[in-house]
């Protein structure tokens, strides 16, 4: 008896030195097993499409009450510019293997996107702009890490809605100056935008800024695809992009973000130089309770990652889903909302005196 139980033993000790050693292999297995489509993008089976010249093609519109209007009552409200516009495209909120782009009525990523995104991400921008956020079919999350090049045809699909969309956009603003923002499948669209639409054009001329955050964006192809918009390296530098991609000293990075753009959030430049957490002027989360509060974590650019300092706060305990040890990616944005708000403003004002 005794020697099956040391036989049982090192079976045991086996199969979870195993699962260790492809702890990695067995997660992406099981991601697999509950997020990949049956079916192999087909574009005759993706959902009904939007008309842009209708107000519930958006989640986000100056004519329409919605979560981009939120401002943290720790801030100064304040009536909402008109002078410029944002044009925000949400992240993924969509984990569903139903399909590969999803319908823009689907209820549990339509809350996801509505209230949290919106809020969370969206408002930031509602101290220097008027926030416009389109609704799209965006590609499942599975895309990002699908190999068939169903989902490459999957945010493809996708982006022709944020083109439509963004030609709306174009046409409610008139010949107003503007910013493109975006987090993770957002940040990927926005970038898709400045090589396809605005690089090259008059549009560059009325573009304040980009923001397309969260996502590895390599600078070897933006210099190509998209020279006359550099990297911003001073916090009211105009006609540029900044992007970071927030981990802890343990995290494992995303492989496109192996090589990216680092700016730094809270000094807004590309050095290497750590900024403390007394300088972070506000983290914002909206969950089930709103906090908003300054000082929780300083950051710095180590290469193409943004080091994200030990948290003062205990406000980002509880997040909905879990990226890995030491990954914010899902807190890019919350965790630098103040810096975020104040930057926007300062672009827009360097613009506008400019101009």
């Amino acid at each position: 008896m005794l020697k099956w139980g040391v036989r049982i033993g090192l079976v045991l000790l086996l199969v979870l030195g195993a699962s260790y050693l492809f702890r990695e292999q067995i997660i992406f297995a099981v991601m697999k097993s509950q997020m990949e489509p049956a079916n192999a993008f087909d574009v005759a089976q993706v959902p009904a499409g939007l008309d842009y010249a209708d107000e519930d093609a958006w989640a986000a519109l100056p004519s329409k009450k919605d979560g981009a209007d939120f401002i943290p009552d720790q801030l100064n409200r304040q009536p909402q510019p008109s002078d410029v516009a944002v044009f925000f495209l949400h992240p993924t909120t969509y984990l569903s293997d139903a399909g590969w782009n999803a319908p823009t009525d689907d209820p549990e990523s339509s809350e996801f996107r509505d209230d949290l995104v919106m809020r969370a991400q969206a408002s930031a921008f509602n101290g220097c702009c008027e926030v416009y956020a389109p609704k799209y079919r965006q590609a499942t999350l599975w895309s990002f890490m699908d190999e068939t090049g169903s989902g490459d045809k999957a945010r493809a699909f996708a982006f022709a809605d944020v083109e439509r969309a963004f030609d709306e956009f174009l046409k409610r603003i008139d010949d107003r100056p503007f910013i493109v923002a975006g987090h993770s499948q957002g940040a990927d669209h926005v970038v898709r935008l400045l090589k396809a639409k605005i690089t090259g054009t008059s549009l560059k001329d009325r573009m304040v800024a980009a923001y397309p955050i969260g996502f590895g964006i390599n600078p070897s192809d933006m210099k190509e695809a998209v020279a006359d918009i550099p990297v911003c390296d001073t916090p009211e530098q105009t006609a540029c992009y900044v992007t970071w991609n927030s981990l802890g000293p343990n995290a494992k990075p995303f492989p496109d973000y192996i090589g990216a753009v680092c700016v730094n959030p809270l000094s807004w430049t590309t050095d290497g130089r750590s900024v403390a957490a007394e300088q972070n002027t506000g983290s914002l989360s909206v969950g089930d309770k709103v906090r908003y509060e300054a000082g929780v974590t300083g950051a710095q650019c180590q290469s193409d990652r943004l080091l994200v300092g030990d948290f003062q706060s205990d406000m980002f305990d509880d997040l909905p889903v879990n990226m890995g040890e030491d990954n914010y990616h899902l807190i890019d944005f919350s965790l630098f909302y103040g810096s975020i708000r104040k930057n926007a403003q300062d672009r827009v004002n360097a613009f506008l005196s400019a101009g």
